[in-house]
């Protein structure tokens, strides 16, 4: 295959003329005896230039009908020709439905679903040819505690540190954010909907140097300008164009209604409407081309929103007429194009470089490096995920205050209302209600959190994913493995006042052991948040699963009802509850060291139910056991429910796939 090459060279990349050229080079940082597997210092990294053409392509989607209720197929895109060259910026427009974002996805590789033929080069789409592919989404998804140059950073370890230095890929990122004019910004926080960052403007530009960490050859950007005011959305395109015209990449972008200034900066346009081609040619050359099918833009008109104009139809029962004015234009092009011999031009063959065989290249091989090559190893993703999790944890004051506040504020309430129990026949039942809160208050206090984490990372997830930054495993440990800490912080803020405040105080030991019992209970519970939110993946109805299945749980936990009393059919939840081995085991620490209950607050005539902590216990169905088996059947519930959070979570990432 054609691969991303090094040279040894101290020269910096020299201007790409418009014309197919072999190469598109970055020039990287001299690291003398830094770079990784003998590659020379001061190298250039090499793209080969691709040539991208589509010829009757074509796409159809089963949809049911709302009447009969029966599949039928509904054509997408209708058998369309282009080509997209590089030192070019090719914008796709036309109104919402027309098909441009399906387009791109089509000939991006990203939906292989098609009719017709993509190739790029002569060859069609690979896996391998994709690597030199790059696509930037119309929802830019950050972590919004980071800042730009952490990004950046974190992205560049993860696609480039398993062949490049340290000071190169940082070298690299700090190119990018000079070129993309993001070096004053590149210590601001990135932002998002609650925390101010960056302008849209400026995260527009940093989605496309994210995409430009490995240098590819073709671009493609789905609404890049959506949202953006007109000076924004120019800078933007800017951008793009200028990576087509001077860095010679193959772009190709979808707009859908640029200003005049925006609309100038394009080198070639394709228009669509109803999945079908309007027009596809030079972007100077269609107002004369409409102007011959008898719709001239006037003078003073953005031409973008005169041509806009002519091809939307709001509501075709309304609009006949503007109905038939599309089917005009559709018809028009294909008689155009018919008496053209075809939209595509001819392509010398000596332009292009061969792009699904190495052997077939004009040139060496000495000193290939493929990116795919050069991603981070498991490990290496494992660390770059957990310090953005780590950081992202840090910086969200927030939800780090409210959560301590929470705490505090529970630990203090249960600490006033069961404020130095006594050793009574009253406080027996007094200790029961206060251990079993406290083990009540871990579960919902650990679980919910987790419950709604993972949804709401799960859509950055989903797109490294598939780009292949790292695996769903490497994910996935590194966020058990970041968030450790604050399963232990936690549950000892939570029992240290309380140890004192309730009276449950006698030794250290006794601390300790109740410690363990807490953190692990903590952990067993952020297990079965992650378990039940890797199950349901949505954010609207993971809570709602959480607190549905914490239910029985709850009741079957050992305070309510005897576990002799449960129901046959039921009895196996109490084996699965956190609650229970949490509630079981504060109460074997606790009451296996009281030698003597007091009896003196049982009235005359009754019995004194309890005179010992070991009477107390039997009493309840608690057997006599070692409080180690409470604490190693809560460590298998942790890993359990992991396990099953982990293979839910695999098999839904591999469906998508």
């Amino acid at each position: 295959m054609t691969s991303l090459r090094l040279r040894s060279s101290n020269t910096t990349a020299s201007p790409v003329p418009v014309s197919p050229q072999p190469y598109i080079a970055v020039t990287t940082p001299r690291s003398e005896g830094s770079l990784k597997n003998d590659i020379p210092p001061a190298t250039i990294v090499e793209a080969p230039q691709l040539i991208l053409e589509w010829r009757s392509l074509q796409l159809e989607i089963p949809v049911q009908n709302a009447q009969t209720k029966e599949s039928e197929q509904k054509i997408i895109l209708e058998s369309m020709d282009g080509v997209a060259r590089p030192g070019e910026l090719l914008v796709v427009m036309g109104p919402s439905g027309a098909g441009k974002s399906s387009l791109l996805d089509c000939i991006s590789g990203r939906n292989s679903a098609i009719k017709g033929q993509v190739t790029v080069n002569g060859s069609p789409w690979t896996k391998k040819l994709k690597r030199f592919a790059a696509y930037v989404m119309q929802e830019d998804l950050f972590h919004a505690t980071l800042t730009v140059r952490e990004h950046l950073i974190l992205q560049a370890r993860l696609r480039m540190s398993g062949s490049f230095s340290q000071e190169q890929y940082v070298g690299r990122v700090d190119t990018l954010l000079e070129e993309f004019g993001l070096s004053k910004s590149k210590d601001t926080l990135i932002g998002g909907w609650m925390q101010r960052g960056i302008s849209g403007g400026e995260r527009k530009r940093l989605a496309l140097a994210t995409e430009l960490l490995t240098n590819p050859s073709v671009l493609f950007a789905d609404e890049p300008t959506s949202g953006l005011d007109s000076f924004m959305a120019k800078s933007v395109v800017q951008q793009l164009r200028r990576l087509a015209v001077h860095e010679g990449r193959t772009v190709v972008a979808t707009i859908h209604q640029p200003s005049s200034e925006v609309f100038a900066l394009f080198d070639r346009l394709e228009l669509l409407a109803d999945g079908a081609t309007i027009y596809q040619g030079k972007a100077a050359d269609v107002v004369e081309y409409f102007a011959t099918c008898g719709y001239e833009c006037p003078t003073f008109m953005n031409p973008a929103d005169y041509f806009m104009e002519k091809i939307v139809v709001v509501d075709a029962d309304t609009d006949p007429a503007g109905v038939e004015r599309v089917k005009r234009l559709k018809e028009a092009w294909k008689t155009h194009t018919s008496r053209m011999n075809g939209v595509v031009e001819v392509i010398n063959p000596q332009d292009i470089i061969a792009g699904g065989d190495a052997d077939s290249s004009r040139h060496s091989h000495e000193g290939i490096l493929d990116f795919e090559d050069s991603r981070a190893s498991v490990w290496g993703q494992i660390q770059v995920l957990a310090k953005r999790n780590a950081l992202r944890l840090l910086r969200d004051k927030t939800a780090l205050r409210l959560q301590s506040v929470q705490t505090l504020v529970t630990t203090l309430l249960v600490g006033i209302i069961f404020f130095q129990l006594t050793l009574d026949q009253q406080g027996v039942s007094n200790f029961s209600g206060a251990f079993f809160y406290i083990v009540t208050e871990q579960v919902y206090g650990a679980s919910m959190p987790a419950i709604m984490s993972v949804p709401m990372e799960l859509p950055i997830v989903y797109r490294e994913y598939d780009i292949g930054l790292y695996t769903v495993a490497s994910w996935y440990a590194a966020k058990n493995l970041c968030e450790l800490p604050q399963q232990v912080v936690l549950p000892i803020i939570s029992l240290l006042p309380l140890y004192f405040l309730v009276g449950i105080g006698h030794d250290f030991s006794m601390y300790i052991q109740m410690q363990l019992v807490l953190i692990l209970l903590h952990s067993s519970c952020v297990a079965f948040g992650y378990c039940i939110s890797c199950l349901c993946r949505r954010i609207d109805i993971a809570p709602l699963a959480g607190n549905i299945v914490l239910m029985p749980l709850l009741l079957l936990g050992g305070l309510f009802i005897a576990p002799s009393d449960v129901p046959v059919v039921l009895r196996w939840v109490q084996y699965i509850t956190p609650f229970r081995y949490g509630y079981y085991g504060l109460m074997r620490v606790f009451w296996r060291r009281i030698d003597a209950i007091s009896c003196d607050d049982v009235a005359v005539g009754e019995t004194c139910a309890a005179r010992t902590g070991l009477d107390l216990l039997a009493n309840k169905g608690i057997s006599n056991r070692s409080v180690a088996s409470d604490l190693w059947l809560l460590l298998a519930l942790s890993v359990g429910f992991r396990v099953i959070g982990y293979v839910a979570l695999a098999i839904n990432v591999g469906k998508r796939k």
